[in-house]
């Protein structure tokens, strides 16, 4: 994409974000409990505060954007946590709440979520960054390097000493079964490049070398059991599935965003090396859904990542051509700009497949810098 191309989106997609904003603003329902915008219809089977489907993914774009209105928050703030009520994971449960409440500037109900987190009974029921103990432990060092409070980092440990424990070995690398449906899967999400990343930052503040090398094996064990085709390299979701994903939390995307930590972490060239390959690979103009964990914007904010550790402009000039892509689903209304959800067949706000994980990309696209929920506080 031209300079002059990049002048002309830059200035749509900010104008973009400013009605997709407003078409929060403008539908948000107060009277309802059981959600705030239309979502996912997970939105129904999870809770109404989840980062994936709830209401912390529209509010951290509220934020990012044209900032949070007090009703938002007064409407999150009174919904009621409980380890009864909600799980303890990242994108589903009380971490990721917790770390929404902290960017938001919600300090004290953040700690407190926190508290309620460390006392639920599911903490080890699944291993992975989106359900399970490598997601809240990622949180708890958000917490850590926030704060300062080391209660925070002894939390991450003791989920980052359950993952050595449970982890399984094949040669040098290993993996996590995950207990919902007994499989091996890959990937950010569910995988073990998320698990693998969790372990890095664990290792980066602790300076143990066991967390070292379990997340080197995760890694290697993700990198190792990749798909090489005319399209070339690409992920399964777990062992024995046909399908092949170029996403973020199942696919490509998400192993790469892992990949490219790595390198400029170990400084390794051969993360480096992978990661290009990886982005080379994934990048497309086309795709079914726009949509964060299995759409363009996930490939869009690891092409962020490519350009934010190697500098390369070409990577962030990918992002762009992606976004403009995106802007083909958008749906113009009255109250705003919205984007249609997960099989295109309705409006949807949440993070996971509508607006706000749309939005929270075009806004890192605009103003770069740490990925959110990924990254840690720097």
């Amino acid at each position: 994409m031209s300079d002059a191309g990049i002048a002309r989106l830059t200035a749509e997609l900010a104008g973009t974000a400013e009605e997709m904003t407003r078409y929060l603003r403008e539908t948000a329902d107060y009277e309802r409990a059981d959600r705030l915008w239309p979502a996912h219809y997970l939105v129904f089977a999870t809770n109404p505060l989840s980062v994936a489907y709830g209401t912390c993914g529209p509010a951290m774009f509220l934020r990012s954007s044209s900032g949070l209105p007090d009703d938002v928050v007064g409407w999150m703030l009174k919904q009621p946590l409980s380890v009864e009520t909600y799980p303890p994971g990242l994108y589903l449960g009380l971490a990721g709440i917790a770390c929404a409440f902290q960017e938001l500037g919600l300090t004290d109900e953040a700690e407190a979520t926190m508290e309620t987190l460390y006392r639920s009974p599911l903490l080890y029921e699944e291993p992975g960054v989106f359900l399970g103990a490598a997601g809240w432990g990622l949180v708890s060092l958000h917490f850590f390097v926030r704060t300062g409070s080391r209660v925070y980092l002894d939390q991450a440990v003791r989920a980052g000493e359950h993952l050595l424990r449970t982890a399984e070995y094949e040669g040098a690398s290993c993996f996590w079964r995950c207990n919902t449906d007994e499989n091996v899967h890959y990937g950010f999400g569910y995988g073990a490049s998320g698990i693998a990343l969790f372990l890095l930052y664990l290792h980066m503040l602790t300076g143990r070398a066991d967390f070292r090398a379990c997340a080197i094996g995760g890694l290697e064990f993700d990198l190792a059991n990749r798909v090489e085709n005319e399209l070339g390299w690409q992920w399964r979701r777990f062992q024995g599935d046909a399908v092949l994903y170029p996403y973020l939390i199942h696919g490509s995307a998400g192993v790469g965003s892992t990949v490219i930590r790595f390198a400029h972490v170990l400084g390794v060239e051969r993360y480096e090396a992978a990661a290009r390959k990886i982005a080379d690979d994934v990048l497309v103009k086309y795709a079914f859904l726009p949509s964060l964990f299995e759409g363009l914007a996930g490939i869009g904010e690891f092409m962020l990542d490519m350009f934010r550790f190697t500098g390369e402009e070409r990577f962030r000039r990918n992002a762009f051509d992606i976004a403009e892509s995106i802007l083909w689903f958008k749906i113009d209304r009255p109250q705003g700009v919205a984007f249609p959800g997960r099989w295109l067949t309705r409006i949807s706000n949440d993070y996971a497949t509508g607006s706000a994980g749309i939005g929270l990309f075009f806004t890192r696209l605009l103003r770069p810098g740490r990925r959110l929920f990924v990254d840690l506080p720097e």
